[in-house]
């Protein structure tokens, strides 16, 4: 186990007992530290020692080193955590989790990608080429391993973080040499109160570059054309890419439908040019990705019909690619709303043949939807069984000569389900039922 010397002996504190935390708390225990940890909202994991568990409140201020504060938990919002105020109080230094996996010195090459929508897809896809080319790579962060268990692949492999936004909001050590932002769109108000504040915190990536690092970006985002102008960037490698210019690759793989795609495509194929593999072998990476699942997963293709699993689209942003991408769209929509509502959404209704409601929120989502298309026609549905039965019936019926389900709720799942990946297998689960049982008619 990772162990770092300077902790020896010294009293630490961890707010958060998450995935994260707990992979600090490894760490630290490996380093001989004076632990101390404490959730809100969570009882002691068996593996802690009872005396390393201690509300924060008795943590010994006077003599802490250190606290390592999880993702979930605002380090920089007006209402702080007494936690964190004790901290200032008693000035005590305060990191997150990636500060704390930069303090292990790993040697391999570190990429940074944030952005609202795509993230995910654009380090699987960069994750697989790399791999498929036998380059030893590593993914940790928001996605993959929580950061302190990566296992550093050496000085010739590479290390990829997916960063949200909670973490590069609280990140203060870290060092990369490659980077970039998909997108930058309103998302996680609750946590950063303004978008302000959440858009400064993506872009929190760009200050983390290294001299001569690269940024790597899609040319027709203004905000970051317009941000990458300023002074203080001018000591690092701005690439900009156009997205056609990758089209050839990406084109005819059903997992990297839509323009949203293009640009996650474009962005991870230029990373591995960088990282000098050749146009052909990338190529040939790219035509074997078989992307993430709940991202416009395609869950059955035919002649006449798509169904596509679009579970992980929490806002309106991210449906809006969704929506794009098709025509003839029988769309399941709904859940736990975000303060954007449908968002972009709204310009590619006329895509929308008919829509199936979801979730406790059903009225809300339908005033939202026939403010912009007034004769859309709606089925308050509720359940997600219900929706796509109906769903799946009524277009089996249309004269449409070729058309997509679609379930990309512009909303979370937490009304209904425990995150977006159950309600996508569970999506998966009645669509394959439903399949089976009209295969043996």
């Amino acid at each position: 186990m990772i162990e770092i010397s300077s902790y020896k002996n010294k009293d630490v504190g961890i707010l958060g007992a998450g995935l994260s935390g707990l992979a600090a708390a490894k760490i630290l225990l490996s380093s001989k530290a004076n632990l101390y940890i404490f959730d809100d909202q969570k009882n002691k994991p068996n593996h802690i020692r009872k005396n390393s568990w201690k509300n924060y409140k008795f943590w010994p201020w006077k003599t802490l080193k250190t606290i390592i504060v999880s993702p979930g938990i605002p380090i920089n919002s007006k209402h702080k955590h007494n936690a964190i105020q004790l901290a200032i109080k008693n000035k005590v230094k305060i990191i997150n989790e990636i500060d704390l996996f930069v303090e292990t010195k790993p040697k391999a090459k570190i990429i940074g990608i944030t952005g609202t929508n795509g993230k995910s897809t654009t380090v699987a896809l960069l994750f697989h080429i790399l791999n498929f080319n036998k380059i030893k790579c590593v993914i940790g962060g928001n996605y993959g391993f929580p950061a302190c268990e990566i296992k550093d692949p050496g000085k010739d492999g590479v290390i990829i973080l997916e960063l949200s936004s909670y973490q590069l909001d609280g990140a203060k050590k870290l060092s990369l040499d490659l980077a970039s932002i998909t997108n930058i769109t309103p998302d996680h108000l609750d946590y950063h109160e303004t978008f302000y504040k959440y858009k400064l915190s993506k872009l929190k990536i760009l200050d983390f570059l290294k001299t001569n690092g690269a940024f790597i970006f899609n040319a027709n985002n203004k905000l970051l054309n317009k941000t990458i102008k300023q002074k203080k960037y001018k000591c690092i490698n701005v690439i900009k890419i156009k997205n056609s210019e990758f089209l050839n690759y990406i084109k005819d793989n059903h997992h990297l439908i839509g323009s949203h795609n293009q640009v996650n495509g474009s962005i991870a194929i230029s990373m591995a040019r960088y990282l000098n593999i050749t146009d052909e072998k990338i190529k040939i990476a790219v035509k074997h990705f078989r992307g993430l699942p709940h991202r416009m997963e395609p869950i059955h293709i035919s002649k006449r019909i798509k169904i596509i699993n679009d579970s992980k689209s929490t806002n309106g942003e991210s449906t809006a690619a969704a929506l794009q991408s098709f025509d003839n769209i029988f769309w399941i929509v709904g859940g736990q709303p975000k303060s954007g509502g449908i968002g972009e959404s709204k310009k590619f209704l006329d895509k929308v043949v008919e829509v199936f409601l979801i979730g406790k929120s059903t009225n809300f989502f339908c005033k939202e939807i026939l403010k912009f298309k007034k004769d859309l026609s709606m089925h308050h549905c509720f359940t997600l069984d219900k929706a796509t039965q109906l769903a799946l019936d009524i277009a089996a019926s249309s004269n449409l000569k070729s058309y997509v389900i679609l379930l990309s709720p512009s909303a979370a799942s937490f009304d209904q389900f425990q995150n977006f990946e159950e309600r996508g297998n569970k999506f998966k689960e009645i669509v394959n039922k439903q399949l089976n049982e009209m295969l043996k008619k």
